[in-house]
């Protein structure tokens, strides 16, 4: 008489779903919070967790404007930054002012842009999807449409 061994599960192909990666969710967070959190959104939305994507979408939103404020009303002149944007776009060197005011606020992004992409891929990624039970979705067209968007708001 043989038993069968209930020690492993069985799962179908139907039992898993393809999401982009958590290491997708956080190097596009990092560069944009909106577009990292859009991935993370298509994510919860094929995996059937629509009631979270409200939560991700006010997350996003929320950090964003708070971000803004932040940078906004860090002390930093913004004349100073314009002004550096103006002399490198004419040919001439921007003064130390300038380029203190210009690397403040580059850190403060940078900053900014990490604490928000380890709060989507390490606190709702990993809150949503505790296992590896995924195929990652390849990231060539995210990454695309990124490079396009990126260079269209450049020139607009």
């Amino acid at each position: 008489m043989e038993f069968e061994n209930n020690d492993e599960q069985k799962y179908s192909d139907d039992d898993y779903v393809d999401i982009y990666s958590r290491r997708a969710i956080f190097w596009f967070s990092f560069f944009n919070i909106i577009f990292g959190g859009v991935l993370l959104v298509i994510n919860l939305y094929n995996a059937g967790y629509k009631r979270a994507i409200a939560g991700v979408l006010a997350f996003i939103l929320g950090f964003t404007y708070l971000s803004s404020l932040a940078i906004l009303y860090s002390g930093i002149d913004l004349k100073l930054i314009t002004g550096a944007m103006e002399a490198t776009y004419k040919g001439s060197q921007p003064t130390p002012q300038q380029l203190t005011a210009l690397f403040s606020v580059a850190g403060l992004n940078i900053a900014f842009g990490l604490i928000g992409a380890l709060i989507l891929s390490r606190g709702f990624f990993k809150r949503y999807f505790p296992d590896d039970d995924y195929y990652p979705k390849p990231v060539g067209l995210p990454i695309l449409i990124f490079i396009l968007l990126m260079f269209l708001t450049r020139i607009v």
